[in-house]
């Protein structure tokens, strides 16, 4: 006796081999037999009539890994049939324990007990990674200076120690405070202890605008000495001065894979970014954290930062670009407004750089924005490259009523959209859609026991229907399901069922074996 069949769909295994139709049947967490399952009895049926019947989709990137202490419901991934996010990027992790953040553990193997020991639950899987970025925080602080020797050696047991546990590999965030004053030897080394595991080595580049070549470079560098698999996060171009040159960029990236370095992407499927304001200030403001920056805007320094600040909105229509999505619970009045729509109407200005400059001040350097900054072209372009899929967002709550922020769409849309614009702009079949959000990442990562469909593999399974797989998230209304996922397995059980989510939680960090 089987406890579930999923009867009558079309397999797509997630390795890119045309659809077959067939049963599958799951029995404690993992599947037993997929094929002509007629005289094969089960717990429960599933209707997979009409229905893609694929591995539970990958995110490649994102930023859950505490929001199981908020809600562990994860349904925005889970309608999106993600059964898995690699989290820990950008940089940051909630280990070890840094002096920035509320929310922060000793160690990987600490964090991971507080949730197991805690009564916490979760619907999906997270594999984490180690934030370069909260190592340094932790070691090193968040002052603008090299790390001398002692404190690199501490980094690098750090790192080991939580790579030992069952950490996945090491991101880096060169464009955020601490990790933009990492020097390159600091990130080299480090990186050259990921690889000590076969680790993953994520990088949210210096620049994905006007320097962003430049930047890919540094960050094959790093790769070449420290013998690392390293990854561009969220590949994109991101200042309008430099759009329509995905084409050169791209070849930049080939030309360095046939040098020999392990270099690899991913991207997500919008046109506009999101995260903190801090973002469009100067470096040297940032040292000390968001929070100093806000300090410099009261002092003697006010006008260089400003300054910076009107290089990205010196016009209307480009205040217009700059729509807030939090305000870090300091002006709640702001979230959903574009800045043009701040400076014009509540701080009675069209000088939108001292208009940004004042949120920064009023929300402590804690304001994060969606910015409108890519082209549709160039996404497109790299979108049609056999590169992975990351939302760059996180598990949240599909009730407007729980959620007080207003997050980027690529939270509740991400792999929809992708499906979305793989069929009517013909980038690939959904066969090789699946791959790309399923076994392509499972391998990139190292995640042996998912990612396929095959007798053996942990059951997590996603049944939807292709044609109505479309996202009900917009920019201006994000909190929205998406359409068209009929099932989801996690783990061999039933996280959605006939749409609708179910009280399952069984998802776990999990633990890479060496």
């Amino acid at each position: 006796m089987q406890d579930i069949i999923i009867r009558g769909g079309m397999v797509m295994d997630g390795t890119g081999a045309e659809a077959f139709r067939a049963d599958i049947a799951v029995k404690d967490g993992k599947i037993t037999a997929i094929g002509d399952l007629k005289g094969m009895a089960a717990k429960k049926i599933l209707d997979g009539e009409g229905c893609a019947v694929a591995p539970g989709f990958i995110d490649s990137h994102a930023h859950s890994d505490t929001c199981f202490l908020r809600d562990g419901s994860c349904a925005s991934k889970l309608y999106q049939g993600i059964t898995t996010e690699i989290t820990g990027q950008c940089g940051s992790s909630p280990f070890p324990k840094r002096p920035d953040y509320d929310e922060s553990w000793e160690s990987f193997d600490a964090f991971v007990r507080a949730f197991e020991d805690g009564g916490y639950s979760m619907a999906v899987n997270q594999a984490l990674l180690v934030g370069h970025g909260s190592l340094r925080a932790s070691v090193v602080g968040l002052d603008d200076r090299p790390a001398t020797q002692e404190e690199l050696e501490k980094m690098r047991a750090l790192l080991r120690r939580d790579l030992q546990a069952g950490a996945w590999g090491m991101s880096l965030g060169l464009e955020y405070s601490p990790g933009f004053f990492a020097p390159a030897d600091e990130l080299s080394s480090l990186a050259g202890v990921a690889a000590e595991f076969n680790g993953l080595v994520p990088c949210h580049m210096r620049s994905e605008g006007m320097q962003v070549r430049e930047a890919i470079r540094e960050l094959a560098e790093i790769g070449r000495v420290s013998g690392a698999h390293v990854h561009i996060s969220h590949l994109k171009i991101d200042n309008f001065r430099v759009h329509g040159t995905a084409k050169e960029v791209w070849a930049e990236i080939e030309a360095l894979r046939r040098c020999g370095i392990a270099l690899t992407a991913d991207i997500y499927p919008f046109t506009a970014s999101a995260t903190g304001l801090t973002i469009r200030c100067p470096k040297w403001s940032r040292d000390g954290g968001d929070e100093a920056v806000a300090a410099f805007l009261q002092s003697e320094r006010r006008a260089e930062i400003i300054e910076n600040i009107r290089g990205h909105y010196f016009n209307s229509e480009r205040a217009e670009t700059c729509l807030f999505s939090s305000d870090g619970g300091y002006w709640p009045e702001i979230v959903g407004k574009t800045l043009r729509f701040v400076a014009e109407e509540y701080l009675h200005t069209q000088d939108y750089a001292e208009a940004a400059a004042e949120v920064l001040v009023r929300t402590r350097g804690q304001a994060s924005c969606i910015f409108f900054v890519m082209s549709e072209e160039d996404m497109l372009f790299f979108l049609s490259k056999d590169i992975g899929i990351g939302s760059d967002g996180y598990s949240l709550p599909v009730e407007p009523e729980k959620v007080s922020t207003n997050p980027h769409p690529r939270s509740y849309a991400t792999i929809p959209e992708f499906f979305r614009l793989a069929r009517e702009h013909g980038i690939c079949s959904v066969e090789e859609a699946v791959r790309r959000v399923t076994s392509k990442p499972a391998d990139l990562i190292g995640l042996s026991d998912r990612g396929r469909l095959k007798a053996g593999m942990i059951a997590d399974i996603a049944v939807f229907d292709p044609d109505t797989f479309v996202p009900g998230a917009t920019y201006l209304a994000p909190v929205a399901k998406a359409n068209g996922m009929r099932h989801v397995l996690v783990g061999g059980e039933i996280a959605i069922l006939d749409g609708r989510q179910t009280e399952a939680r069984n998802g776990h960090f999990l633990r890479k074996t060496r």
